[in-house]
């Protein structure tokens, strides 16, 4: 896979040195481990299927041949863009990494897929990674290929379905499972709460284009006033809901947590500016912080041997 290797990751401690050779720093932007419970060999090829579905829409001509799909290495190439494939020697692990430049050659993107056996479950795993460079825009959202494994999987975590559409939390019962969820220690994806006020369905982003943003990243619940109000004296006064807001419950949550690290955060639209100016604005910005908190939060893929 050596075609496909990055410039490594530089720490930003000090400047780096500028030579002629010097090579810029990768920087992770994504990162998402996902559980399946099925845990069969059936289970894991399909879960290589969506990724090769998915490479094949992103990169039509990057054509691969069934044969060549089941090699334990295999690389190809075509101008801007470099796959590679590698699986464990027992079978249980497989990776395919693929690189691509930008059309105007700034910035060379990697993803790396990861399908295996893990115990008692099927994980799948990826990480996108981009060249770090300070003058060109950096636009992050989640891979495509997070929402066919979603979709096509039988994928969970914490004990409930990992779905690319929000949970309504409008009565006692679903605030009690919400609020378990929200305190499991097995949970290891952020839940996004909002909540709506008595007057209005506004709850500052669309629940299900939310959702459907962030799948395979978040869970998204949407709390009805009945009940968003019990939030605080169930999880902690530092962590109760905003109407219009998003609640951003982070996996080990406690009563006892640092509140910074379970963030409220609020439409970054300036005061004045009407709610249609830019519908989407608030949800972008959900979706970079979701793809930040996966960074910190999310331990690096295993590699294959």
């Amino acid at each position: 896979m050596s075609q496909l290797s990055l410039p490594p990751h530089r720490s930003s401690s000090r400047p780096a040195t500028t030579t002629a050779t010097a090579q810029p720093a990768v920087r992770v932007v994504v990162r998402s481990t996902l559980r399946s419970t099925t845990l069969s060999p059936s289970n894991r090829r399909r879960a290589q299927e969506l990724v090769w579905s998915w490479v094949s829409a992103k990169w039509p001509r990057l054509v691969v041949s069934q044969i060549d799909r089941g090699r334990s290495q295999f690389e190809c190439s075509i101008p801007g863009v470099q796959l590679a494939v590698q699986s464990s020697s027992d079978g249980t692990a497989w990776t395919l990494a693929v690189a691509h430049s930008e059309r105007d050659g700034a910035r060379t993107w990697m993803t790396r897929a990861l399908v295996a056996e893990d115990g008692d479950a099927d994980v799948m795993g990826l990480q996108t990674s981009c060249t770090d460079l300070p003058f060109a825009p950096l636009v992050v959202a989640p891979p495509r290929l997070l929402g066919l494994w979603v979709e096509r999987l039988q994928l969970e975590d914490g004990g409930l379905a990992v779905l690319g559409e929000p949970r309504e939390v409008s009565d006692d019962d679903q605030l009690d499972a919400f609020c378990k969820h929200v305190m499991s220690e097995r949970r290891t994806l952020p839940i996004i709460a909002l909540a709506n006020s008595p007057h209005s369905r506004f709850y500052g982003v669309d629940p299900r284009g939310l959702a459907e943003a962030v799948r395979g990243m978040a869970h998204v619940a949407y709390l009805s006033p009945h009940v968003s109000g019990e939030v605080a004296q169930r999880l902690g006064p530092d962590f109760g809901l905003v109407y219009g807001a998003a609640r951003v419950y982070a996996p080990h949550f406690s009563p006892n947590a640092v509140q910074q690290d379970h963030p409220l955060l609020k439409d970054p639209k300036p005061a004045g500016v009407a709610r249609d100016a830019d519908p989407g604005a608030f949800r972008r910005m959900l979706c970079r912080r979701i793809c930040a908190m996966s960074v910190e939060g999310t331990p690096e893929l295993r590699h294959v041997s």
